[in-house]
């Protein structure tokens, strides 16, 4: 067995894999986590068929009742989901570190609902947005929110100013996609990403891999970033404590059990969800007006990256010529 990034075989077993939902073992069967000690990277091994895991993406990953997004039948919970405070932190950022004015397009790797380019078009509206999306709840969405939706990354006609990836490398079943980014991507083009980070403090006391299958670290995207001929322009760790990434996993994974044990309505609660909105887009409207009286490296700190905790690695990534 070999390193994903390194190659070395100097790999040790981590762990065994946990499951989110009992019933994904038809799809994570005998899967174990290992870790190479040289990049600070741990994987699963085996990896599940590429059959299993188009299947799970496709059908399973975002379908009714399901966490971590709880979708009902109508969807209209996906077309609300850009309001979430994330998806906010996420233009803020980005409007600070990279200037759009010189972007023209952008290709979304496991855009999911589209969350991000659709408020960033919302703000930036000459954009282009592309993706190669195959899960059936979200490709309607997309459509409506002004995505090119490909069945294949190689059918993109033109060279890619930004790729933005978020919460979805993790997902992969190897690091092939970054020799893809390299080839899609413009000379200097950009990669905007954010995924969960694993250090030794992210596997003690952890609910849950599942479905993850690659556990990153700085020292490992540093790996990564020269492995593949990428420059890091910024890095940062953004989000909660691990800690409180743990109890919101556990809330989570028990919800979904009592649920289903008890048959209760998604529907009823989901209206009561409802009625929140409104209050949460005041708080938003709230926070915004506060981030437009901060300075710029303030803005950063308080608004985009919540320093002080390190749930997630979150980073820009610019290609060497």
């Amino acid at each position: 067995m070999k390193c994903l990034i390194c190659e070395n075989k100097n790999v040790t077993f981590l762990s065994d894999y946990k499951l989110e939902i009992e019933s994904d073992v038809e799809y994570f069967k005998n899967c174990k986590i290992y870790k190479c000690s040289d990049c600070d990277f741990n994987f699963v091994d085996p990896m599940p068929s590429k059959e299993k895991l188009d299947y799970f993406y496709e059908n399973i990953y975002r379908s009714l009742n399901r966490p971590p997004y709880w979708f009902t039948e109508n969807f209209e919970d996906i077309k609300n989901s850009y309001l979430e405070d994330r998806n906010i932190g996420y233009l803020m950022y980005t409007s600070l570190l990279l200037d759009f004015k010189h972007i023209s397009n952008i290709f979304d790797f496991g855009a999911g609902p589209g969350d991000l380019g659709f408020v960033l078009k919302k703000k930036y509206s000459h954009l282009k947005l592309f993706c190669t999306e195959n899960d059936k709840h979200c490709a309607p969405l997309l459509e409506e929110r002004g995505y090119t939706n490909l069945q294949d990354i190689n059918q993109l006609a033109n060279k890619i100013d930004l790729i933005i990836t978020l919460h979805s490398l993790e997902h992969l079943d190897s690091l092939n996609i970054f020799e893809n980014f390299k080839k899609i991507l413009k000379s200097k083009g950009r990669i905007f990403f954010e995924v969960p980070n694993c250090p030794k403090e992210y596997f003690d006391g952890r609910p849950y891999d599942g479905p993850h299958l690659l556990f990153f670290t700085k020292k490992s995207f540093e790996k990564i970033a020269k492995k593949y001929n990428f420059e890091i322009e910024h890095f940062h760790f953004s989000s909660y404590s691990f800690q409180q990434d743990h109890k919101y996993q556990k809330e989570s994974q028990d919800l979904y059990y009592r649920l289903n044990n008890k048959n209760i309505n998604f529907e009823k609660i989901k209206k009561k969800i409802k009625k929140i909105i409104p209050y949460k887009l005041i708080k938003l409207r709230q926070k915004l007006n506060h981030a437009s009286k901060l300075t710029a490296s303030n803005r950063i700190d308080n608004f985009a990256f919540n320093t002080g905790d390190n749930c997630y690695i979150r980073g820009i990534l610019r290609k060497l010529d």
